[in-house]
Order: structure tokens, then C-alpha cells, then sequence
């Protein structure tokens, strides 16, 4: 998966999430004024998910109770 940082046609920007057949997965919801604030969003979304990826499969701390 990539992302992408599109033009909306009207000075906006936004950012879409590929798969490796480049079929659209995710797609922002909210317009950017630049390229790079729509960039910075997508790295800012990729490390949330990274980081609730790594939150998800982490063993408890304490074992089973």
C-alpha cells in the first residue's frame, strides 16, 4: 500500500490510500490548502495506524490473570 497526494481541482489537496493494484483503500475526508499539509496528514495518519497496529498485537505486560 502508498499513498497519494491528489489535487482536488480547486487550489485543495488531499491524500488517498492504494493498494498494490492501485484500487483506492482510504481516502481523506477533509481537503488540504497545500501539498504539503495534505502529505503531513497522510505520515501523521500512517504513524497512528502504525501505532495502533503495534498496540494491538503486544502482549500484556502482566500475563493472564
Amino acid at each position: 500500500m502508498h499513498f497519494e497526494i491528489r489535487s482536488t481541482g480547486r487550489h485543495m489537496w488531499t491524500w488517498i490510500l492504494l493498494d498494490a493494484t492501485e484500487l483506492t483503500v482510504l481516502e481523506s475526508d477533509r481537503a488540504f490548502p497545500s501539498e504539503t499539509q495534505a502529505s503531513a496528514a497522510a505520515l501523521a495518519f500512517a504513524k497512528l495506524v502504525t501505532r495502533a497496529g503495534r498496540t494491538l498485537t503486544s502482549s500484556p505486560a502482566g500475563g493472564l490473570i
